[in-house]
This record gives structure tokens, sequence and C-alpha cells, in this order.
């Protein structure tokens, strides 16, 4: 899981300013500039990792509360629900500094899978500081290459773009999916009925008796 997350994170982190994929992931070609280590690049960074990622936590919770007797969705519901929200709550940036509205669709949809990865990271280690660190490295890194205040995501349409797109969303959304089976899902269950104070309910124990 962290091996995959750290993966991700480099992707989406050194992808900003070069989208070929033997450049990001092997070359990491692109500029971390001295000019960029700046108070405001660190902060523009923390705040996210921080109050982004508290929000996915309430966000997980809702979910899984209100849906936390249907133990088969309850967790997909969570991780998804979420990390579709994550995405949309980036809506907001078009415009900024530039930004345009295809580069701003393209980041709500980029983002989501992140959000589905980080969702996933905190219910199986049930760290919550976890994702935020991901969270802020990935966008301190971003910023180290084109500043906290650029548009920070570009689209021309080109196919280096959509390949952009489809690594973004699809690798974490397969990988998220491979984690709901198994041993895995197992760790997953049982760090949920902790968080939702299931764990010696008399509902648990009857569907375990049943089974």
């Amino acid at each position: 899981m962290l091996a995959f997350a750290t993966l991700d994170l480099f992707y989406n982190a050194f992808s900003v300013t070069d989208k070929q994929i033997w450049t990001a992931f092997f070359y990491f070609s692109s500029d971390i500039q001295a000019k960029y280590f700046t108070l405001p690049s660190l902060t523009s960074a923390i705040e996210p990792g921080i109050l982004e990622e508290t929000e996915r936590y309430l966000m997980i919770l809702i979910f899984l509360t209100g849906f936390k007797y249907a133990r088969k969705w309850r967790l997909p519901i969570a991780v998804y629900a979420s990390g579709i929200l994550f995405g949309l709550s980036h809506a907001g940036n078009v415009g900024w500094n530039g930004e345009t509205f295809s580069a701003t669709i393209a980041q709500v949809i980029g983002v989501m899978g992140s959000g589905f990865l980080w969702a996933a990271l905190y219910l199986y280690t049930g760290k919550l500081w976890l994702p935020m660190l991901y969270h802020f490295l990935m966008d301190y890194l971003a910023n180290l290459q084109s500043g906290w205040n650029s548009a920070g995501w570009t689209f021309s349409g080109y196919a280096s773009d959509y390949i952009q797109e489809i690594l973004m969303v699809g690798v974490p959304l397969v990988f998220t999916i491979w984690m709901m089976y198994g041993k895995r899902r197992a760790v997953i269950e049982e760090n949920v009925d902790r968080l939702l104070n299931l764990k010696d309910s008399k509902f648990i124990n009857k569907k375990v008796s049943r089974n």
C-alpha cells in the first residue's frame, strides 16, 4: 500500500511540468528551482495536506456512518464517494492565475485518483497522518517546480494529456478495487468497525455467528 502510494505521489508530483510517462517515472527531469523554496510554497502545501485530509476524514466518517450496517457497500461508497467529492472540490480553481476551464476539468477528474487512494490508505492503516503527509509532499513538490501561485494544471488536448488522466485516475481505481478483496478487505473492515465503535456490537456478533 505504501509503495503504491509513493509511486502515485511521484508520478503526480513530477508530471506537473513533464507529462511524458518515461520521464515522469524514471528521469524526474522536472526542475526543482531554488527560487521556489519560499514560505508561501511551504504553507500552501501544508494547508491542503491538513485541512483537505481532515475534510476527507469527515466525509468518510459520514458515508461509513450512513451505511454502517450495509457491510457489502459501506467501504466502496466511502472510498469512491469521498474521492469524487474531493475531485469536485477543485472545480473552483477555474481562472486561478489563468487556469483554463479545460485544465480545471482535467484537474477535477485527475485528482479523484489520489482521492480514492488516500481514502483507502487511511482506512487500511488507520493513520490519518499518512494521507496528510502524502498530500503535503505531492503539493509541495509541485510547488517547487512551478511556484505556489501558478495555475498548477495544464491541459492542451495532446495524447500525453489524456494518457496522464488515465494513469492518474485509472491506475489508483484498479488498485483500490484490488484492496476491496481478501485479507486486505478484512483489515479495512476491522478498522472501520473500530472507527464506528461496532467492534463489540450485537449486530457484528450476529453476523459473525451466522457465518
